[in-house]
């Protein structure tokens, strides 16, 4: 079978200021797929930038049998968009991924969409596959939601895969030039999971509650050897890890940097941990750098926003020093600060701010707070969001009414964050840029070099910030 893979094309997905980043999901799928004798392409409407129109044209131009979606909360409304259009062409329509998982229920019964896949798909997908090529009973399929006669159709729960290292990949049916991180001017961007899951349950992570809390992790060799590939086959020279806690298993992630520090590939690794892992390799931070580690994002849990004084203050010294530690070795980073709860008000905003200057991270992002329906915040927040349309669930737009503030307030609140958080890393750097050409470049330069991103700063700036932000060009 003729088998298109795409993500959502998604107008109100998060700024990507940092560059565009490797559909990973589509890259396994696809390579499940084509490993069980079918014919695959992938087409990533979200970094190509695409509307719907545009990939409903380019789907129907492929002429595939079956799509296969993979789109996150915020994009799920022009997925459906997208799948209803192609329904309308007699193309069969899959759709998965974490917001597919838990609201099959929601989706199903308003068409578009023939099969939901719950779950991981490496496995499901190919089973499906054969199912419909061959006219079977969908229902002997574990790991699936279809629509049957006016009701939802639940099949078995399918085991989560025990072993991750041999999975399939098709790296080839990506075009590389799309992909780079912007803080490597001309990088090839890469992207692999040396884990699933978390061991922590935080707040308003969708992964926490796909995964239940179980953490599987790769071996050392394993992921040594994927990078290793993915730096000869395709040239990457950046590769992001897409794990939620790489570095859980400390034992395991020396294993991991111990081989990639011998084989010294010239690549370099970007990740999100925890500030205490961190703070626990502090020894051998030195080997992360060795190994290629050149950015961290550093995880907090949007619960730490509203923590008891002596909790609070406890965080941010983990926080700040582990900012520290990793300045020190030469590795970038990044947090979120989050806004918007019931309780938002100045008050807290200016705390807000007064933290992120004192984590003083490379790049700090304010993001207003998305409780997904099948996350632990929807129980406690749910009763506040004022609007169940997903695509304002997007971390920019407000989508909790709190009681001293509007919604509009929050989301300028957010902007205004961001404003004078870069406002002062520009007058602590100094008024003189990098040198042009320079091959690395600090991580908060490039957002404030990507045009949109600025100008959404500069909105209800003072002429002081204006021109600080983006001053006049020099003359020659």
């Amino acid at each position: 079978m003729r088998v298109l893979f795409t993500t959502a094309p998604d107008p109100s997905g998060a700024l990507e200021a940092a560059g565009r980043w490797v559909p990973l999901a589509l890259v396994h799928l696809a390579g499940a797929a084509r490993a069980a004798g079918h014919q695959c392409e992938i087409l990533d409407s979200l970094s190509l930038g695409l509307s719907v129109p545009e990939t409903v044209r380019r789907v129907v131009q492929s002429r595939p049998d079956v799509l296969c979606i993979s789109a996150a909360t915020a994009g799920f409304v022009p997925a459906m968009e997208l799948c209803r259009a192609a329904q309308g062409q007699g193309i069969l329509t899959v759709v998965g991924g974490a917001h597919a998982s838990f609201m099959y229920p929601e989706f199903l019964p308003q068409g578009g969409v023939d099969f939901a896949v719950v779950g991981e798909g490496e496995e499901t997908l190919p089973e499906l596959l054969r199912c419909i090529e061959s006219g079977e009973d969908p229902s002997r399929i574990s790991g699936i939601a279809f629509p049957l006669g006016g009701r939802i159709v639940r099949t078995a729960r399918r085991p989560r895969l025990a072993a991750l290292d041999p999975l399939p990949k098709a790296w080839d049916l990506l075009d590389w030039n799309t992909y780079t991180w912007a803080s490597r001017p001309g990088s090839r961007l890469a992207a692999i999971a040396t884990s699933r899951g978390c061991p922590r349950h935080c707040l308003c992570c969708s992964q926490a509650a796909s995964e239940e809390g179980a953490w599987r992790s790769r071996s050392p060799d394993g992921v040594a050897y994927e990078i290793s590939e993915l730096r000869r086959e395709h040239g990457a020279d950046v590769v992001a890890l897409f794990d939620e806690a790489p570095t859980a298993d400390g034992r395991r992630w020396a294993g991991i940097v111990d081989r990639l520090a011998e084989l010294d590939l010239g690549v370099e690794l970007l990740l999100w941990t925890r500030p205490d892992d961190v703070i626990r390799d502090r020894h051998t931070l030195h080997r992360w750098r060795a190994a290629g580690v050149a950015h961290v994002g550093l995880c907090r849990d949007t619960s730490e926003e509203r923590l008891p004084a002596d909790d609070a203050i406890e965080a941010l010294g983990v926080g700040r020093t582990a900012v520290r530690l990793l300045r020190e070795q030469g590795i970038s980073s990044e947090t979120n600060f989050w806004l918007g709860f019931p309780d938002e008000s100045p008050e807290h905003i200016a705390e807000l701010q007064r933290r992120a200057r004192e984590w003083d991270p490379d790049v700090a992002h304010f993001l207003t707070i998305a409780p997904l329906p099948y996350t632990s915040a929807w129980r406690t927040l749910g009763p506040h969001v004022a609007t169940r349309d997903y695509r304002r669930f997007n971390h920019r737009e407000a989508v909790v009414k709190p009681r001293l503030m509007s919604m509009e307030q929050v989301a300028a609140a957010a902007i205004g964050c961001y404003r004078s958080f870069y406002v002062d890393k520009v007058r602590r750097a100094g008024p003189e840029p990098e040198p042009a050409g320079t091959r690395r470049r600090s991580a908060w330069r490039i957002y404030l070099g990507t045009p949109s991103f600025r100008d959404r700063l500069l909105q209800g700036a003072t002429d002081e910030e204006r021109l600080v932000l983006a001053p006049p060009p020099a003359r020659a």
